[in-house]
């Protein structure tokens, strides 16, 4: 279980990834429990950006299916940033 506070407040809670490794679509699920500005990215090994979303204001249940399929087998880092931090996490596409 992976949370962001802030001060006593937790932000975002219950973040999953699945599957991880996957083959081609990976799951994205977390609960922002404040009225907040997240921005999601996912970048290859490199650091080119390979997917990017922002969500203004967001409160709520996050779930999303990424398909990266069009890329190559690899290592990739999903990038979850909010005001009061930055969560980083591996993905490995087979």
């Amino acid at each position: 279980r992976i949370l962001i506070t802030l001060g006593k407040l937790t932000v975002i809670d219950g973040l999953l990834i699945y599957p991880n490794p996957s083959k081609e679509i990976f799951n994205i699920q977390f609960n922002s429990l404040i009225n907040q500005d997240i921005s999601l990215s996912i970048h290859n090994i490199i650091g080119e950006e390979v997917m990017q979303e922002k969500l203004i204001e967001f409160k709520g249940d996050y779930i999303k299916k990424i398909d990266l399929n069009k890329y190559k087998k690899g290592i990739y880092f999903l990038e979850i940033e909010t005001d009061t931090g930055m969560i980083i996490n591996k993905l490995i596409l087979q």
